[in-house]
């Protein structure tokens, strides 16, 4: 990942977005939600390696798929959650952030319920012994 590429265009966009708020600030906002899009678009085009590895520490100890499928759309939910959160706050929308940020957890809870269930079944299956 090229983190110079990503710091120019964060600074670039910064810049723009101040000098414009004072004119049009629907123009700022849109500059911001913009770099903000092409900084997740750049970030996202290089992460694969990081899950094909993840994929073999965990096949390799052993590690159900549904753990690694869990914990792959987690991060993403996360991820999504946290722009639109940031995009949403710096829209002057802090009510909204902090619902989307809300929303993210109960995504993120749901996906972990089946996990929950299986390890709620395996203490009542030990203490059942």
């Amino acid at each position: 990942m090229d983190i110079i590429s990503i710091a120019g265009i964060a600074i670039t966009a910064a810049v723009l977005a101040v000098m414009l708020r004072q004119y049009r600030h629907e123009y700022a906002m849109l500059i911001s939600l913009a770099a903000g899009v092409l900084i997740f678009v750049m970030v996202i085009s290089k992460i694969q390696p990081v899950f094909s590895e993840i994929k073999n520490l965990m096949s390799g100890a052993n590690v159900n798929n549904q753990y690694i499928s869990v914990l792959i759309k987690s991060l993403g939910v996360c991820f999504v959650a946290q722009i639109a959160s940031d995009s949403c706050r710096d829209a002057g929308e802090t009510a909204i952030a902090s619902k989307v940020e809300l929303a993210g957890k109960f995504v993120v809870l749901i996906l972990a319920l089946p996990l929950f269930a299986q390890i709620a079944n395996l203490a009542l299956n030990l203490m059942a012994g």
